[in-house]
């Protein structure tokens, strides 16, 4: 895989680092390029400063494809779970 795409996947991991709330970004290769992937973490009122959401939707935004999954409180024994992901892929 070209080395264009690998500097895209870590700028997007190492801005996800700074602005996810103190978690650590996980890259992983796919089948035509890059997944990185950040559970985000909260204080415990759990509500995000707005600098930090627009940080996450900043990087975010650096790849190809992008989500989120999110899981509630209800469900996790009162902890709710959060993920964002963030793909970029070779164009051939």
């Amino acid at each position: 895989m070209s080395e264009m795409l690998r500097q895209r996947a870590w700028e997007i991991a190492e801005r996800l680092t700074r602005a996810g709330g103190g978690g650590e970004a996980r890259l992983t290769v796919t089948p035509d390029g890059y997944r990185v992937e950040l559970d985000i973490l909260r204080p415990a009122d759990g509500s995000p400063s707005p600098d930090d959401h627009r940080a996450v939707l900043d990087a975010l935004a650096l790849g190809d494809r992008w989500g989120h999954r999110y899981s509630p409180p209800s469900r996790n024994n009162g902890t709710a779970h959060e993920t964002v992901w963030s793909e970029v892929h070779s164009s051939g």
